[in-house]
């Protein structure tokens, strides 16, 4: 089976928010198979971008193409010219998973006078792109090491959203915003980053 090479503009973001302004013409090949991770198969869609050489793209960093949101999964292979120099960049990317959300914001009181969580949405209908992000931290107390998973949703720059807002999924699922990233990109107004924490159900969030 021959895989199609698709052609298009992609535009490339670190993982800090921060817009590399890099956009350019790539080519873009779905891969065959999920990627393994920790013993599994990665369920989401792969795909491999060719990129030109000298490309500022790095692991983890965003692919944005054709309405899709490329994570890249490991340090892209910088491929060499057989008449010397460089030729071009490759990239694996895995599509970032998005989820409608609807959003919540402050307080109301209920019948008996105290505040509990406004329900009722602000927004409705908000895609969000979810990854999550490891970093291994030492513990000097301790004497070892340990890995911090942080939750990053990524929404259109236009989107109103706060921090102490509260997305609420499909299935009734809740994250707290902790802190919003509004990124300066030289090329377009960029995503905004939402640093998330999963809320405990029945827990009350100000």
């Amino acid at each position: 089976m021959v895989i199609p090479i698709l052609t298009g503009s992609v535009t490339i973001t670190h993982p800090d928010g921060v817009d590399t302004g890099t956009s350019v013409q790539a080519h873009v090949q779905p891969e065959t198979g999920g990627k393994p991770a920790d013993g599994q198969v990665d369920s989401s869609p792969t795909y491999r971008v060719f990129l030109p050489a000298g490309t500022d793209v790095r692991f983890n960093d965003r692919i944005r193409w054709d309405g899709l949101l490329l994570q890249v999964l490991e340090q892209p292979a910088r491929w060499p010219s057989p008449f010397g120099g460089a030729h071009h960049v490759e990239a694996i990317g895995t599509v970032m998973p998005e989820v409608i959300v609807d959003v919540l914001r402050g307080s109301v009181e209920n019948e008996f006078g105290d505040l509990i969580p406004d329900t009722t949405p602000v927004l409705a209908n908000v895609p969000v792109w979810l990854t999550e992000q490891s970093q291994t931290t030492f513990v000097p107390a301790d004497q070892r090491t340990t890995v911090i998973r942080k939750l990053i949703g990524l929404v259109p720059p236009d989107t109103d959203v706060r921090e102490r807002d509260r997305l609420r999924l499909e299935d009734g699922v809740t994250y707290l915003v902790e802190a919003v990233t509004r990124p300066h990109s030289p090329v377009e107004r960029a995503d905004l980053r939402l640093d998330l924490r999963l809320v405990e159900p029945g827990l009350n969030t100000p």
